[in-house]
Parts: C-alpha cells; structure tokens; sequence
C-alpha cells in the first residue's frame, strides 16, 4: 500500500526534459533558426560610421521590417582581392532578407534576378537612427536624390544593394575639397595679379584722358565740321523737297523772251 504513493521520478523527470526542450525548441525557432529556409543573403557597404548598428538590427524596406542584420565587419576583412586599397576600410553589412515578405518566390537564381531589377530601378540602403534609444537600423528604399554609384573593387559574394548618399558626408566632403583647394591656392600671386591689372586700367585710362586734352581743339573743329555739313545737307534737302526738278539739271534755266 506504501508503495503506491511513492512518486514516480522516471516520469517527473521525462515531463521536466520534455517541457525544457520545447522552451529551448521555442526559442531557437523565434530567435530565427526557424526561419532560414526564407532567408536570402545581400550585402551592402558604407563609408562613414554605422554608430549604433549591431548584428540582429532591423532591415526595413519602405518603413516595413523585411529581415535583419546579419553580420558587420569590413570590406579588407571579407575580400582579399580589393582593387582600391581605400575600400578596405568600408564597412561591410550583411544583410539576411525574408523572401516571403519580398514575395519573390521561385529559386534563389529568380530572388536574384528580382532583387538585382530592384536595385536598377534605384534601390538604396542607408543607416538611420530608431529615436531615443541610439539603436540604428537599415532601410532600403528608392533615392530622393541622385545616387552615386560608384564601381566597387572587389567581387562580392552576395548581391549588393549600393549605399545612399550621405547628405552630411556629402557636405564634408564638399568642405573638404574647398579647404584644400583654398589652400593650394597662391592668394599673394592672385593678388599681386589684380594690383598689376588694377594698376593697368588705371595707366590705360591716363592714356586715353592725356590723349583727350590733347586733341580737344581738333575735337572741336571737327564737331564744327559736322554741324556744317549737317546744315548743309538739310538746306540742300529742303531744296529738293520744294523744287525735285533740280536733281535732273545742273543750274536753274534762263527765262524766255515772251516771258521776261
């Protein structure tokens, strides 16, 4: 009769392995193991700092979540053939996208073959902030403005989805460039330049005033020269308008007899 009301520990155990193994099973399905026969790989690459990016981030396209962050390393450390030896700094982003949410389909040659169209069409990927928290995340979308794409150096193993501009790196860099040309500038050159152009001008209209004080008599005659001539050739067209036969004679014809 004891006996009977002893527990049975075989069976306590089983149900506490069980029970802990569908927990673990739950959470390594949730945590995306589950998961990865929907995944298909990209990769993307940026210049400037990803602050706040860490593998598991969100990868939005259009504000919706389509997968996540897979791995962030640097370009020198994925690729050993690199033709820019600048390119090794860049920072790589791998990128595991949920097929389903694309409604790609097919095999992974077709997701390619859709996803590369995507990026033709303008598709870009930049890191921008989640608010407070400082976490970041990726978002795929079509650019606003131009995007430069420039030729990568190295022969990626995924397809690469270009980054968009930066508009404050951009700003950076523009100021950058002007510093350096200010720099390379020869500013004492350029300004002695405009002291022996200024000095020019100023010899060349001394010139051209001596040259007027100088010939002012002329100048004179010569005006009343043209006026002159202008009151000539205004009396010689009153004279046609009042008489037009005298430009078919030379001088006026003497009166007849009868008439005189």
């Amino acid at each position: 009769m004891a006996s009977d009301n002893q527990p049975n520990y075989a069976k306590i155990g089983f149900f506490i392995l069980a029970g802990a193994a569908l927990v673990v099973g739950t959470l390594v399905y949730l945590g995306g193991f589950g998961s990865k026969k929907h995944e298909f790989l990209a990769e993307t690459h940026f210049a400037y700092p990803v602050s706040g990016l860490d593998v598991g981030s969100a990868v939005n396209f259009r504000g919706v979540r389509v997968g996540n962050v897979r791995r962030i390393s640097f370009i020198g450390a994925e690729y050993d053939e690199i033709g820019n030896p600048r390119d090794r700094r860049q920072i790589y982003v791998e990128l595991a996208l949920d097929k389903r949410l694309f409604r790609f389909g097919g095999n992974e040659e077709r997701v390619r073959e859709v996803l590369e169209r995507l990026v033709e069409r303008g598709l870009h990927a930049m890191v921008s902030s989640s608010g407070v928290t400082g976490l970041s995340k990726i978002e795929l979308n079509f650019p606003t403005i131009p995007r430069d794409d420039e030729k990568i150096s190295w022969r990626p193993k995924y397809t690469v989805i270009p980054p968009a501009p930066s508009i404050l790196q951009s700003a950076a860099d523009s100021a950058t460039q002007l510093l350096d040309q200010l720099n390379k500038m020869d500013f004492a050159s350029a300004w002695s330049n405009v002291v022996e152009t200024t000095g020019s001008a100023n010899t060349l209209l001394q010139d051209v005033t001596a040259l007027l004080q100088a010939q002012k008599g002329n100048i004179g005659e010569i005006l009343d020269n043209v006026r002159e001539a202008s009151a000539g050739l205004r009396a010689f067209t009153d004279e046609i308008r009042s008489n037009p036969s005298a430009l078919l004679r030379s001088s006026t014809p003497e009166r007849l007899d009868e008439t005189r």
